[in-house]
């Protein structure tokens, strides 16, 4: 699971960015955080795949916007 290159490329990244190392040190910080409370690799990934689609996708980060405030105003989102 673990890739020598890839790690060897991120450093690297780090290094060039700064904001490319703030998003790695948080990764670094809640995955142990997750190992702690008990969630599975599957389930960290499946979360960072979700949460990476919704970055990629302006339309689809909308949606979730919209979705989290008619869930914040207590309503229920029905799919007829």
């Amino acid at each position: 699971m673990f890739d020598q290159e890839t790690m060897t490329e991120i450093m690297k990244k780090c290094q060039q960015d700064p904001e490319f190392l703030k998003i790695f040190e948080g990764f670094i910080k809640f995955a142990q955080e997750a190992a702690q409370k008990g969630m599975t690799v599957n389930e960290m990934a499946n979360i960072c795949m979700l949460g990476y689609a919704i970055g990629e996708d302006p339309a689809l980060q909308e949606m979730i916007l919209n979705m989290s405030k008619i869930s914040n105003m207590g309503l229920d989102i029905i799919d007829k």
